[in-house]
């Protein structure tokens, strides 16, 4: 099933990677030269669920890097509740009118180790964290017991759009 511009997983999904917008990017390319692990900025979530987002790449290796392959984002940002992890079919393309630069802050000097990823999104998984302010010993045990024997499972939605 394809993501549809109606669909209202989708919607959900667009919210949270807007608000979060920080992500650890990880690219399943089994070569010599991969693009490293970092922690990316999404720039842009496309209505068919395609994020854009730019990384580095060692040295001047960006013409060399394996243009399609897998990849995975973890979308948490310290004090939130949530945690929001993407994986799919990621591309490497070729930012000609240089739109996507100007749209991060990376500087015009760092052009040639910066590349342009699309990833559209084929799995999903959201975690959602309920922290509730305990002060004292007391308030930390009745938290404690809280989470054992009283509360449900904090929210936790997967999707599947492959």
């Amino acid at each position: 099933m394809w993501l549809n511009y109606d669909d209202e997983n989708l919607r959900f999904l667009k919210e949270k990677i807007k608000s979060i917008r920080f992500a650890i990017f990880r690219a399943d390319i089994h070569s010599e030269i991969s693009l490293p692990n970092n922690i990316i900025e999404a720039l842009k979530v496309d209505d068919d669920g395609t994020i854009w987002f730019i990384t580095s790449c060692i040295g001047k290796h960006s013409k060399t890097v394996d243009r399609t392959f897998y990849a995975n984002l973890d979308f948490y940002r310290k004090g939130s509740n949530c945690r929001l992890q993407l994986s799919g079919k990621a591309t490497v393309v070729e930012d000609d009118d240089q739109a996507y630069f100007t749209m991060s802050n990376y500087s015009n000097t760092l052009k040639e180790s910066l590349v342009l990823i699309k990833m559209k999104i084929m799995q999903a998984e959201y975690f959602e964290h309920n922290h509730e302010e305990a002060h004292t010993m007391m308030d930390k045990l009745k938290v404690i017991f809280h989470q054992l024997f009283v509360s449900t499972a904090p929210p936790h939605r997967v999707y599947d759009f492959s």
